[in-house]
């Protein structure tokens, strides 16, 4: 009776040490699912922040082209502004005469 309970209560332990022990795999399994998922979203933030940059280049980009573009027509617009005055100089100097 003794070697029997002995042995029922070995058979005990050993159930309760393997069933913690499967608890503890099962929780380390789901902290690695955990840590690959959280990964794979640092991952995608990364991939839209660097796409987020690019765009940005891109914008800063065009903001300089169309910058340089505007001091370009400035420039053709003084230069127009110029031979427009002097065109009515001399038409003024021709009609005067």
């Amino acid at each position: 009776m003794e070697d029997a309970k002995q042995q029922a209560g070995e058979a005990a332990d050993r159930a309760q040490s393997k069933w913690a022990q499967m608890k503890a795999d099962a929780a380390a399994r789901r902290e690695d699912i955990k840590a690959k998922i959280d990964k794979r979203a640092d991952e995608r933030d990364a991939k839209a922040a660097a796409k987020e940059a690019d765009w940005a280049d891109l914008d800063a980009s065009d903001a300089i082209d169309l910058a340089v573009y505007a001091v370009y027509d400035a420039q053709l617009a003084v230069l127009n502004a110029l031979d427009a005055r002097i065109y009515a100089e001399e038409r003024a100097a021709i009609a005067g005469t």
